[in-house]
């Protein structure tokens, strides 16, 4: 694969968690930068930071990517302002957890929206772009929950393993066009992902806040597959061997196991204090 190109980095879900890690690694590495996310203030902030520290442009863009056509809009002003994207960071995304008959209707798609149908239509619009320039390097942020079906979180494994073998199988369509499509699957991070988890006492050993990575440890792991073009990495050596250990057992008793964990800990009630 070439030596990754000082272009312009877009980065979605980029006012926190791994997503500003990532920002400030392009930044420090001279990528000028286009952030994406809801947040309007901190991404200003974040601009602000960024081109104090390391001298690049920062252009911000909010929006909730949850809505449709979000995508488009956001490929619409990057094109206006004359912005080649060289490197594409799918980072924005958002779990919800329960009984999927229980979940509202409209968090469900909003939640597919963005894993999903957003991830799918970014690749979709700066992939022509890439490869008629012959460069370019794409980074989709999966979960270690696409490697099993996990009761309770069931949507949102089932849209992390679509972001895994979308990512895995576009890959292959696009590197003999000089562009490099990486997925990496974190487990636990210590972000905002966990915050509702954490205020209704899901009590789980493998979400708990001591067990977690910190955000910028995955950031590095992400900057590194985005320069060597690594295909597809999971964080972590207890998170990989879970991970390994489920492609291997029976798929039945894999979600069996889950479904017993998440339940015993849906049941326990929130921790006080």
């Amino acid at each position: 694969m070439n030596a990754m190109k000082i272009g312009t980095a877009l980065i979605t879900g980029a006012s926190s968690g791994i997503g500003l890690e990532l920002a400030r690694l392009l930044a420090a590495r001279k990528h000028d930068l286009v952030l994406v996310a809801r947040n309007e203030q901190r991404l200003v902030q974040l601009a602000e930071e960024l081109h104090t520290a390391h001298g690049v442009a920062v252009t911000t863009f909010a929006s909730d990517l949850a809505r449709q056509g979000a995508a488009q809009e956001v490929y619409d002003f990057t094109k206006g302002r004359g912005l080649e994207i060289e490197v594409l960071v799918n980072n924005a995304g958002v779990g919800l957890y329960g009984e999927h008959s229980g979940l509202g209707l409209e968090r469900v798609d909003q939640m597919l929206q963005l894993n999903v149908t957003t991830l799918t239509e970014f690749c979709r619009l700066y992939a022509p772009d890439m490869k008629a320039r012959t460069s370019g390097r794409i980074l989709n942020i999966a979960s270690t929950a696409a490697y099993q079906p996990t009761p309770f979180f069931a949507a949102y494994g089932a849209s992390k393993a679509y972001v895994l073998n979308f990512s895995e199988a576009l890959a292959m369509e696009l590197v003999d066009h000089g562009v490099s499509v990486s997925c990496l699957s974190p487990g636990p991070t210590d972000t905002g992902f966990f915050g509702e988890i954490d205020q209704n006492g899901l009590e789980i050993a493998h979400f708990a806040k001591s067990g977690r990575h910190d955000a910028l440890t995955v950031a590095r792991t992400g900057l590194e597959m985005l320069l060597s073009g690594e295909l597809s990495r999971i964080v972590g050596t207890k998170n990989y061997w879970r991970a390994a250990a489920g492609r291997f057992a029976p798929r039945s008793m894999v979600a069996k196991i889950s479904k017993g964990i998440m339940r015993s800990a849906m049941a326990r009630p929130p921790a006080s204090g």
